[in-house]
């Protein structure tokens, strides 16, 4: 938010217009906040920086006056941090940590309805059924809100043993985890831009991702990408990942040379071009 009365050239970000598509999702307070505010704010500014072309055009959406202000500046992936991780040994004492004794899908992230986990779960039951020993689905990341239904919907389909909460992971874990997981998947109905996807991809991890949103942006042809409102299509996104290893391969070397295209470094040089073009007004 641009306070009133800032003197000088001003520049807002506005990641995502999710307080509006799905204002369902989004806490009151903060829902509110933005109802009053972003407007007056976006007026305020000289330019809106926002971080993909589905969030340009959202806003446009929303806010036709402003169209001309916004300029897209692509989020990135730090590839020193995710990478593929060759010692075998590290990935094994992570698995052992969150008690991992066999293959598993990895979601990491918010666990909240905006990320569609409890499709994810239903799809999950049907691919694990008539299978003896299914890979574990391993929902990681801290708990967000209205999250109730996604743990109830575990308890109601008796998935208690094989779809796993770890809650937290510590950041040393993070690249482990990824790259001893079969497949990364995201089912989400809505980002503004989807970094854990693209910090999969870095990791050399194949990724199940939706055409929702950003993300086939982010993904390109480099996964396999769903309808995130059928649970059948996820379901066979699951079947295809288990069961065609050529496809794993293809896209666990596609995955790295997709994300060194987001880095840190090209959105920093797309900010600055941003910036010297408000200056030169």
């Amino acid at each position: 938010i641009v306070p009133p009365h800032v003197a000088g050239k001003k520049i807002v970000t506005v990641h995502d217009m999710v307080y509006k598509t799905f204002p369902e999702t989004v806490r009151g307070r903060t829902r509110y906040m933005l109802d009053t505010g972003l407007k007056k704010s976006m007026k305020r500014a000289d330019r809106i920086v926002t971080d993909s072309e589905f969030s340009r055009q959202e806003i446009i959406r929303y806010f036709p006056q402003f169209a001309d202000k916004i300029r897209v500046v692509y989020c990135g992936v730090d590839q020193n941090r995710f990478h593929p991780v060759e010692n075998a040994a590290q990935i094994a004492a992570v698995r052992e940590k969150f008690s991992l004794d066999r293959e598993y899908f990895l979601y990491l992230g918010t666990v909240e309805p905006r990320k569609n986990l409890e499709r994810l779960i239903d799809a999950y039951d049907r691919f694990a059924k008539g299978k003896s020993q299914a890979p574990y689905l391993v929902l990681a990341g801290g708990k967000g809100w209205l999250d109730d239904g996604i743990y109830r919907k575990v308890q109601e389909l008796h998935l208690e043993k094989t779809v796993l909460f770890t809650e937290y992971v510590p950041d040393e874990d993070i690249c482990p985890l990824m790259c001893g997981a079969l497949a990364f998947v995201f089912p989400s109905i809505y980002e503004g831009f989807g970094m854990p996807p693209l910090e999969a991809m870095a990791c050399g991890v194949p990724v199940l991702t939706t055409h929702a949103a950003s993300l086939p942006e982010v993904v390109g042809e480099d996964a396999v990408v769903v309808d995130p409102y059928d649970p059948g299509a996820i379901a066979d996104g699951l079947e295809q990942l288990y069961t065609d290893a050529d496809l794993r391969k293809r896209l666990a070397e596609a995955g790295p040379k997709r994300a060194a295209q987001f880095s840190w470094e090209a959105s920093a040089k797309q900010l600055y071009a941003v910036y010297e073009e408000v200056c030169h007004d």
